[in-house]
């Protein structure tokens, strides 16, 4: 087993748990898998009534196209989005990104050709970085090592909650045939636009509580004021009677004053002492006590990006982030979040067409398959059994995060629980080709294919936050939005390239009875995620400078 932590009750983990701040990031957070997922149940009737699809093969083309261009484009953009909230903040970034995603809904719903949804999707891509942004905030704002897992839990928790309800509305308010007479007019002339113009209003909701409760966290632009922010804490203190605290430019002009006043103090203590080097002794007391504390490597980092008036030059800045990047051990973080991200999405997207191919059987009613090599079919799933089978998955994957990672979290330092985690993927992969043996025994193929998908969630559920929380932690602070946004972006290459390429290899293999190949290929990726984790570490330099100086100060102090 890993390295245990120290052991602590779940109250004492969550004592000093940024509630507030979390909550309001999850709502921004809530709405983004909804307006994604909304689509997929109207795209192949969309695409079908846009008259593009010659056949209906076509259609599967076509509707795959407007599915994938918006990773795609997310892929063009993240880390340009990532390098923009460097520059001038969270809050700023993450507001542009909703009104992208709410003008491409309506774009969308109000579609009238393919191209014109197409555009759309491709809108939503290009002006939406805000998954990076939104995991720098969550690292920004719980602070303290034993709050960081659980909040980044949130992510695959929130996303997971957001795929259920998006494909409900997508599907019960789209159609020319409105369940509510006051809009059928609208239903017949637009058939899609009411699910869009629902999870747009939700979206827009998001922003204006964004607006004026959402904090900015970045280390140098959180001392901008923010009239908003100033706003909502006048109504919270006006409507509910919350007392609010000090906001961080409020109290940067206070500590602006005491140091000024600091400063007037040692000054004339200076010009004390010189007028006093002509031999006269002072009291060794008093100048003892004249001499002002020290203060530590982090506070004057702190105090640095605080007040320093100048900035580096752009070109200087992106030498300077491409070298961050390209850390061995951030790289290596990413590198492990862009196969994770690649094997999980081609498994996602082609276990379902695997279970409902039919059975391969021969005239004599015999499987053509042959253990161990001579592999091709499936197991003849109706949708309804793998409906059944992906949510009831899916709701265990809720449970896992919210009952079993915390417990994980508080017990297991994230690395060693990342590296022991995936190695379940290879597993899984390896042995998923051989259900088709079971295919003549439904309830026993049906039984260890509910288990190989329980491992499989439970591997995602606990792995995927860890590896999210080491790319975090590991990155300097004031390239983490950057290298968040680089993330991201590679990320959402891989939810782009792995259907395409590896719908190729599946095809192949069916053709030519080796089903297998396709799935031992995603063995082959996972083993190399395993391998390279070997180069991971949980922190960057600046904090393990910072935790060596804690320790000799402590070994000091003992």
């Amino acid at each position: 087993m890993p390295r245990p932590k120290v052991t602590e009750s779940f109250r004492d983990q969550m004592r000093g748990f940024p509630f507030s701040q979390i909550l309001l990031i999850c709502l921004v957070r809530f709405a983004e898998p909804i307006a994604f997922t909304s689509l997929f149940p109207y795209v192949y009737f969309m695409v079908k009534d846009f008259g593009i699809a010659k056949t209906e093969a076509e259609i599967a083309k076509y509707s795959g196209y407007l599915s994938s261009t918006f990773a795609f484009c997310q892929f063009l953009t993240s880390y340009n989005w990532g390098r923009f909230a460097d520059r001038h903040g969270r809050k700023p970034t993450l507001l542009i990104g909703l009104t992208g995603s709410i003008c491409s809904l309506l774009t969308l719903g109000f579609a009238k050709n393919y191209y014109w949804a197409l555009a759309a999707r491709s809108i939503m891509g290009l002006l939406n970085g805000n998954v990076a942004v939104i995991r720098t905030m969550i690292g920004e704002v719980a602070t303290e090592r034993k709050h960081q897992a659980l909040a980044f839990s949130t992510m695959p928790l929130i996303f997971q909650v957001g795929c259920v309800i998006g494909p409900m509305l997508g599907g019960y308010l789209s159609g020319k045939e409105s369940r509510f007479a006051a809009l059928r007019p609208l239903a017949e002339a637009f058939p899609y636009a009411l699910p869009n113009i629902v999870v747009s209003s939700l979206l827009f909701t998001s922003m204006i509580v964004a607006i004026f409760f959402l904090e900015e966290t970045h280390y140098k632009h959180k001392y901008r004021r923010d009239y908003f922010v100033e706003i909502g804490d006048f109504l919270k203190k006006v409507l509910f009677g919350v007392e609010t605290k000090v906001r961080p430019w409020q109290s940067r002009k206070e500590n602006v004053d005491s140091v000024d006043e600091e400063t007037a103090l040692i000054d004339d203590d200076n010009e004390n002492q010189a007028q006093n080097y002509d031999g006269t002794n002072n009291d060794s007391d008093s100048s003892i006590q004249s001499v002002p504390n020290m203060i530590s490597r982090r506070t004057s980092k702190a105090l640095i990006r605080a007040y320093s008036l100048h900035e580096e030059g752009d070109i200087e800045e992106d030498k300077e982030s491409w070298k961050a990047l390209l850390t061995p051990h951030i790289f290596y973080a990413v590198v492990c979040n862009f196969i994770m991200s690649l094997h999980l999405t081609v498994h996602d997207e082609f276990l379902p067409i695997f279970l409902a191919y039919d059975v391969a059987k021969d005239k004599a009613g015999n499987l053509i398959s042959k253990f161990p090599f001579k592999i091709v079919g499936g197991l003849n799933y109706t949708s309804e059994d793998t409906g059944r089978l992906l949510s009831s998955t899916g709701m265990l994957g809720i449970f896992v995060i919210l009952v079993v990672f915390p417990y994980v979290d508080r017990h297991y330092e994230s690395l060693p629980t990342y590296k022991r985690f995936i190695r379940i993927f290879p597993v899984t992969y390896t042995l998923t080709p051989f259900l088709v043996f079971l295919a003549d025994h439904k309830t026993a193929s049906m039984v260890i294919c509910y288990v190989f998908t329980c491992f499989k969630t439970l591997a995602t559920s606990i792995s995927f936050p860890q590896i999210l929380l080491i790319v975090h932690n590991s990155s300097p602070a004031k390239h983490r939005a950057m290298i968040n946004g680089a993330t991201i972006s590679i990320s959402a290459l891989a939810r782009c390239a792995g259907p395409l390429i590896w719908g190729y290899i599946f095809s192949w293999a069916q053709e030519y009875q080796i089903a297998w190949a396709g799935w031992w290929s995603l063995t082959v990726l996972a083993l190399l995620a395993i391998y390279q984790s070997r180069y991971l570490r949980e922190s960057s330099d600046e904090d393990e400078e910072e935790n060596q100086t804690q320790s000799l100060q402590n070994d000091s102090t003992e």
